[in-house]
């Protein structure tokens, strides 16, 4: 059998030299051409992209690939798995499902639970519009002022004049401060204690203010901060409460 071979090709000792000097005399006229047929290829490309993958594409967006995590089954869009922007909220809702829940069998003040200072109870919440005191009312919503004492110490017990212009506050150093409501600045101090005093009150008729303090005395002051009366009503008690009875 005659197996016939390839032709062999022997390439001549300038031609290498010719071919490049060939590619290197192409005329300006073939680049122009080829250069111009390439830009009708980019933008045949172009009008069969998206308008946001447009190079050109004066109203540019840059719009978010979804990826298949972020698509839902519906018209709707799941959101992401590993979102950690989420503001903490209050769920009110619990609240009000034990008081509608509630209603069925407290009908009375006397039915209702009481609810303990634990994170137990915190299932039992209610609105604060279905409490008994109705804490809601007592919002307040503005805040006006801070003001600092003198002597940096705990404040206790809190009250107005009864004409609504100064603020008395009890200190933990036994001491009376005496603000004033407008501009909220102290007007003057005094050592009404030698221990802190934690209960303050105005009688029903305003002519009377009674402190009391850690040890158990008991003060009757008049309106312009003249010590009257004092007496120990509990020896070495503390004194938390006061109370005008009717």
């Amino acid at each position: 059998m005659a197996v016939a071979a390839a032709p062999l090709r022997y390439t001549a000792p300038g031609s290498s030299e010719m071919s490049s000097s060939a590619v290197n005399n192409v005329s300006p006229q073939t680049s122009q051409v080829s250069g111009s047929a390439a830009t009708l290829q980019m933008l045949a490309n172009q009008q069969y992209q998206p308008y946001y993958l447009r190079p050109a594409y004066r109203f540019k967006t840059n719009t978010p690939q979804l990826s298949i995590d972020m698509m839902a089954d519906g018209p709707g869009r799941r959101l992401r798995k590993n979102v950690t922007n989420i503001r903490r909220h209050i769920d009110y809702i619990a609240n009000v499902l034990n008081y509608v829940e509630a209603r069925l069998w407290q009908s009375g003040i006397r039915d209702r639970e009481a609810l303990q200072p634990d994170i137990l109870y915190q299932n039992c919440a209610l609105p604060a519009s279905a409490t008994l005191d109705k804490p809601v009312d007592c919002i307040l919503t503005k805040f006006v002022r801070a003001a600092m004492n003198k002597v940096k110490c705990p404040i206790y017990s809190v009250c107005w004049t009864p004409e609504g212009k100064r603020l008395i506050t009890g200190a933990s150093t036994g001491e009376f401060t005496l603000w004033n409501g407008t501009a909220f600045n102290f007007e003057t101090i005094l050592q009404a204690h030698d221990s802190a005093i934690r209960a303050l009150k105005w009688s029903h008729n305003d002519q009377w203010l009674v402190s009391a303090d850690h040890d158990g005395f008991v003060k009757y002051w008049q309106p312009n901060m003249n010590n009257v009366h004092m007496y120990q009503a509990h020896k070495d008690e503390p004194i938390r409460s006061i109370r005008y009875y009717k």
